[in-house]
């Protein structure tokens, strides 16, 4: 009986702390859970606004590159 009430509170509790994915700052300092390509256990990444930026504008970058030289990717022939 004493281990079923144990059982039922620490279930209760770990409910009650895990109810937001993403938690948000006014520093600019950010947590989020992201699901890995492969695995159903998604893992916590935090980053700051200036290493948010620089990512998209690498990421802008990628693409732009890409699109210059006609670089496809995703399979198929290409008919």
């Amino acid at each position: 009986m004493k281990v079923l009430a144990l059982v039922m509170a620490v279930t209760l509790a770990g409910c009650a702390s895990s109810g937001d994915t993403t938690a948000k700052k006014d520093d600019g300092y950010r947590c989020e859970q992201v699901s890995s390509l492969g695995s159903i256990i998604p893992k916590k990444r935090c980053t700051t606004s200036k290493q948010r930026k620089l990512i998209r504008e690498e990421s802008k970058e990628s693409l732009r590159q890409h699109q210059r030289n006609g670089t496809l990717s995703g399979g198929g022939d290409g008919r």
